[in-house]
């Protein structure tokens, strides 16, 4: 199973199965001088079995990846209108240090919105280590892992493959084809900026070498890649958070005893800037515009390479090898973290002499007579700390092949190869990250200057408060280091820092070990028709160990070590087998059957069998009918298995859950610093997909194809909050007081009708109904001394219908937030001669916005104002010259009329990231030499 897919050469039919940028193109120097050809996917493990069209298909070349402008696979990926909609295809652009981002560095492709665990991600047909770092608590496999240089294509069967590649492929298959011979030299080079003022620079320098002889072949790739960062504060767009955080680097202090509305430093006393200073529901505040701070897309830098031997041992047998590193190191930036009803202790000589007027005159309403009347009670501060939350990480991947590949007289082959696999990430804070207890303690006066520890105040972090004792620093001979929350914070002594902060280190590995083997030929005959078969087995064995520091494990007693951050953890192994066959029957000239089966088994899942059955009708020359249907089962994934605690934070959506808001749908919902707990009891996803379609070729030049499918997914893993927390006050899970939910334990703590902590546990929840329809049209002109071709492919989504359980509504996503109905790319390529180019469109259809009632007032809307997202269109265009048999230039310019993406008002950063970009106008330059 050298490749898990069979690749066939046909004549311009080719683009049926394909959609636009699945055009496969030869080298530009020969665009005019012959037809397009395509190797077509076929989705079998028989050998040299032509389905000519027979499964749907897309496949991706090495030229249609330089024609893109994109560098590295990620951004390609997003780019299709089959991976396109919800959340599930993610991008650095979505990366950051907070736990409900995306892994820092990391880039995962999802099929059909439906989450990067349906979709099987293969690397030459075999299965590759997932990464040490999971996105939420669901592992993934990384393409950035792979060196974008050695990608020779990528083949994506959009549609139930399970039978044959694996039970897990609920929604289809992506297989990354890399280079595997080459002879000579070459060294290529781009360079690419958008056309902003701001440095967006991304630079790639990669070189190719391989030769051999008969018996003995060796080709070596080496590539670096380096991207420099993006803010939000970069674009127009973005720059200012329309709903920007009233917890202020000048905090809000209120005691919750004398006084009703929170003071903060005033403009006029020197602190909150005017523009910044307001007055809430609890008083007043000094927002802060979290989008200064946001990356897009940081800083990351890569160095990896392929290296690849085949010996021919005889004429029927080949021993084969491949070898695959690659290293990143990435950054994440993210909003400065809030501290929340954090104690300070009123003793502390650093008050303004300002702040403390307006606090005793506040509190007087109440009684209180002078600012000593707080002394030996805590008061309680809002705020945000000055500096971004920012971490770095460095990861390895590696990747090692050994397999043998035998040619029988027979008509037989066999092949069979033994894969390791490894992924190694380290993660370090590199700012912002604050230890609560040291920041408590240094708040309070516990802190001496040389580190040592009084006890002025008993401190309980769990609901932060303090009791206080009376213990000083200046009792035992030493002096109190206070943490300054004055003056927008920008003033600590001298060693202050070295307490409160931390690096909070993280370190995660994965590992696979696997051994396959398959082997397909001939059986018999069937009304003078040959019968042909794959049989196969697979084992594998795959382990993730994702240790954070201690002190980012939240505990009872302290459930947010680090104020603002947390990080997953997992520590899971397990062993899987397999057997699958597969059966091609032709019933008559232009009729065929495939059957396949696959037997699954998981040492801590059970087992299960999974069914294909496929159909293929050419009744005339022109025309081709196709149908499927499959089943799928996929067992939890080692990260979801072995998932620790992972500190979040949510905001109650009054519309969705009004009795979690005292019963009124119109109120603002409490924002949550809550958790995501494990389960112990989770249980394999099942699902079951169907699809038909035609490819017709009314002239030798046109080719159409049309494709249904249907994809019913149970049983799905994840988190749907607004269903827990109905469910929770259902009856299903603990609902108690302030602070009596123990960490790590699924439940609500409620408040006076108001929940106000959450623990949402990991589960199994209902189901979703997804299908569409595929379209593609191509068509090929000889206009004047060249070849003009005109391409166009769109997904048209019918249905994403989702149920949480019994306890939540039935929801079609079609056309709700964050889900286009329709996506659509369309292309004109021309080539003569050594010169080419293409312009090509992508469309993104609008969908309803999703904005908080508080956002919707900070714009001058009403609170049950329907909000749209606009839909968007950018073009790309593409030139190249062949200038000799040495020298190649091509030039990409994507988004070239630098149009904005749509505002979203129902994400913090104002761009739909999954969906669009803000990224402008983008210039890349590349060159190539071949030695």
């Amino acid at each position: 199973m050298k490749r898990a897919f069979d690749l066939y050469k046909r004549r311009p039919l080719s683009l049926a199965c394909a959609s636009a940028v699945a055009l496969l193109i030869q080298n530009p120097a020969s665009w005019a001088e012959e037809a397009v050809e395509e190797v077509l996917v076929t989705g079998t493990h028989i050998k040299g079995l032509d389905l000519k069209g027979g499964t749907q298909a897309v496949q991706l070349t090495r030229e249609d990846i330089l024609e893109s402008g994109a560098q590295r696979i990620g951004e390609l990926m997003q780019d299709l209108t089959i991976t396109g909609g919800g959340t599930g295809t993610f991008t650095t652009s979505t990366a950051g240090a907070l736990s409900g981002d995306t892994p820092v560095g990391a880039s995962a492709v999802s099929l059909r919105g439906l989450g990067t665990g349906s979709t099987l991600t293969l690397i030459n047909g075999r299965r590759s280590s997932v990464s040490a770092f999971a996105n939420g608590q669901a592992s993934f496999i990384d393409v950035n892992s792979i060196p974008g240089s050695a990608i020779e294509r990528v083949e994506i069967l959009p549609s139930g493959a399970s039978a044959t590649y694996g039970a897990d492929a609920v929604a289809g298959v992506v297989n990354y084809v890399l280079r595997e011979d080459y002879e000579g030299f070459e060294i290529s080079g781009s360079y690419g900026d958008s056309t902003e003022s701001t440095d967006e620079g991304r630079y790639n320098l990669n070189m190719v070498f391989g030769g051999g002889n008969e018996q003995h072949r060796f080709m070596g790739i080496v590539d670096y890649y380096k991207r420099n960062a993006m803010y939000d504060r970069d674009r127009d767009v973005s720059a200012e958070s329309l709903r920007p955080s009233q917890q202020g680097f000048h905090p809000s202090f209120n005691d919750l005893f004398w006084m009703f509305y929170d003071q903060t430093e005033e403009p006029q006393d020197g602190g909150c800037a005017a523009d910044d200073f307001g007055f809430g529901n609890f008083g007043e505040f000094c927002e802060v515009n979290t989008n200064a701070f946001t990356s897009v897309m940081d800083n990351y830098e890569s160095v990896g390479g392929v290296f690849t031997y085949q010996f021919n041992i005889n004429d029927s047998t080949t021993w084969f090898n491949e070898v695959l590193y690659q290293s990143t190191e990435s950054d994440g930036t993210s909003s400065p973290a809030n501290f929340s009803r954090a104690p300070f202790d009123p003793e502390s000589p650093l008050w303004p002499q300002a702040l403390i007027d307006d606090m005793v005159e506040e509190g007087s309403f109440e009684g209180l007579e002078d600012w000593t009347d707080f002394y030996g009670f805590p008061i309680y501060g809002w705020g945000k700390f000055p500096e971004p939350r920012a971490v770095s990480v460095e990861s390895e991947t590696y990747r090692i092949v050994s397999g043998i590949e035998m040619d029988f007289d027979s008509g037989w082959n066999l092949e069979s190869a033994l894969t390791y696999g490894s992924n190694e990430s380290e993660q370090k804070g590199s700012s912002g990250l604050f230890v609560s207890e040291a920041f408590y303690d240094a708040s309070l006066g516990n802190l001496c200057a040389d580190g040592t520890l009084v006890n002025r105040w008993d401190v309980n972090p769990a609901r932060p408060s303090a009791s206080f004792v009376g213990d000083t620093c200046e009792d035992i001979g030493k002096t109190t280091l206070w943490y300054n929350p004055f003056g927008g914070q920008t003033s600590q002594a001298e060693g202050i820092d070295e307490f409160i902060r931390t690096e909070a280190e993280r370190s995660g590995e994965s590992e696979m070990y696997a051994i396959d083997l398959v082997t397909s030929g001939p059986l018999f005959d069937f009304n003078g028709r040959e019968v042909q078969g794959a049989f196969g087995a697979e084992w594998r064995h795959e382990e993730v160990k994702d240790v954070p520091a201690g002190i980012a494990l939240a505990t009872t007693g302290n459930p947010e070590p680090i104020l603002g951050f947390s990080s997953t953890s997992a520590d899971a192994k397990r062993d899987q087998w397999a057997l699958f066959a597969e059966f091609y029957i032709p019933l008559t000239d232009n009729l065929d059957l495939t059957l396949a089966g696959r037997y699954d088994d998981y040492d801590s899942f059970g087992d299960d069998f999974n069914p294909k059955v496929a159909l293929r009708w050419q009744p005339v020359d022109s025309l081709i009918l196709r149908s499927n249907y499959s089943t799928s089962y996929r067992a939890p994934s080692l990260a979801q298995v072995g998932a620790g605690t992972l500190l979040s934070s949510f905001t109650v959506d009054c519309a969705e859950t009004p009795a979690a808001c005292g019963g009124d749908a119109s109120a603002d919902g409490e924002n949550l610093l809550s958790e995501e707990v494990a389960n112990d009891n989770l249980k394999p996803e099942t699902a079951d997909t169907w699809g038909a379609g035609f490819v017709w070729t009314p002239t030798d030049s046109i080719d159409i194809t049309v494709d249904y499918w249907d994809i019913s997914y149970d049983d799905v893993i994840g988190i749907d909050e607004d269903d827990f927390i109905r469910r929770a006050l259902g009856g299903e899970f603990p609902v108690v007081g302030e602070g009596e939910l123990p960490t790590g334990t699924a439940g609500l703590e409620v408040e006076g009708d108001f929940v106000i902590d959450a623990h949402f546990e990991l589960t199994n929840l209902g189901y979703e109904d997804v299908r569409g329809v595929d379209l593609t049209y191509t068509q090929s002109l000889d206009v004047g001394p060249g070849v003009l071709t005109l391409i166009a492919d769109a997904t048209y989504l019918l249905e994403y219908e989702r149920r949480a359980s019994d306890a939540s509504p039935v929801i079609d996503e079609v056309g709700d937030f964050r889900y286009p109905e329709w996506l659509a790319n369309a292309k004109v390529r021309y080539s003569m001669d050594r010169w080419g180019g293409s312009l090509g469109l992508r469309y993104t259809d609008g969908y309803k916005d999703d904005p908080s009632n508080r956002t919707l007032e900070a714009v001058g809307l009403p609170a049950d104002a329907t909000v749209d997202v606009d839909s968007w269109t950018v073009f790309d265009l593409n030139l190249y010259y062949d200038v000799n048999e040495h020298n190649y230039l091509q030039l990409t310019v994507r988004n070239m009329f630098d149009e904005e993406p749509p505002e979203v008002l129902g994400l913090s950063s104002n761009v739909d990231y999954i969906n669009h970009d803000s990224l402008g106008r983008y210039v890349t330059l590349r060159y190539t030499y071949v030695f």
